[in-house]
């Protein structure tokens, strides 16, 4: 049963959905390595808040994609917003918080790291080669390009046909988005941008997710012709579906937005304050 449910995710019923956990043996090594690695790198000096926000980054990376919901985002396009929200606003800030490179370099294996360190030479992965990386426009503008760009009506019904493809949109959701949340959030000043700015590039981020959303939410037709079959024995209609998805990209994801800009001025005032105490303390 559960090898039917994994090669076909759209064609199972509600009763199946507790036997449809994604046991992908790559997806799986992958998190294994990943925490191996961290745990071996990890130093007593590294902050143990940045451990929990690695590990909770992992815990929501396993949820979106080898629980059920990735079944089930194979029948409820509700579902599949629900996996990209938990990518996008919860799992990317978690690793830009954590800043795990240097551990997960560092806890590599001598072998693992020196191949890395070739292949990043033949391909140029320098520090100028990568600073558009560090660039928060350029950094913005790629990652709502790929949201955008996956929620169209092609590229979205060909990752769902397609393993290889839903597999690159996801990472490409996560990549650009940690990213994104680096250069606004990040746990090291390197590249991280002011606070005011940061609350400007969150403020654009979600004002895009509202528009995108709104324009899924209040649609008189589906997007998506590959939920057409699918969304009945869940007790929605295609059209309803998406509109939930709209929904959930709306408001769950704004709500995150929202308390990152809100973090962000409180802790600019602070920092404004401690700078105007500071003269005073000192005569």
């Amino acid at each position: 049963m559960l090898t039917a449910i994994l090669a076909h995710p759209g064609a199972f019923q509600p009763h199946d959905l507790w036997a449809a956990w994604r046991l992908d043996p790559v997806l799986l090594t992958g998190l294994f390595v990943t925490v191996w690695a961290y745990r071996r790198g990890r130093r007593r000096d590294t902050d143990a808040w940045r451990g929990r926000c690695f590990a909770g980054a992992l815990a929501v990376v396993g949820v979106a994609l080898v629980s059920p919901l990735d079944a089930l985002s194979g029948a409820l396009a509700s579902a599949h917003m629900v996996q990209h929200v938990l990518l996008l606003v919860v799992a990317a800030p978690l690793l830009a918080l954590a800043a795990p490179s240097t551990t997960l370099l560092r806890g590599s294996p001598r072998a693992a790291r020196r191949a890395s360190a070739r292949v990043s030479r033949r391909l140029r992965f320098n520090r100028r080669n990568l600073r558009v990386l560090h660039n928060p426009i350029a950094v913005w503008l790629l990652h709502v390009g790929t949201l955008w760009f996956w929620h169209a009506a092609v590229p979205y019904g060909a990752a769902l046909q397609s393993h290889a493809l839903h597999v690159l949109e996801h990472a490409s959701f996560l990549a650009t988005a940690w990213a994104f949340w680096y250069v606004v959030i990040g746990a090291r000043a390197v590249g991280r941008v002011s606070h005011g700015f940061g609350v400007l590039l969150v403020f654009a981020m979600a004002m895009q997710s509202v528009f995108l959303s709104a324009l899924l939410t209040f649609a008189r037709t589906p997007w998506y012709p590959g939920y057409a079959a699918t969304t009945a024995p869940w007790g929605l209609d295609p059209l309803a579906d998406q509109q939930l998805a709209g929904v959930i990209m709306w408001i769950p994801a704004g709500l995150v937005y929202l308390a990152v800009a809100l973090t962000l001025i409180v802790t600019w005032i602070r920092l404004a304050e401690r700078e105007e105490m500071a003269p005073v303390s000192g005569t």
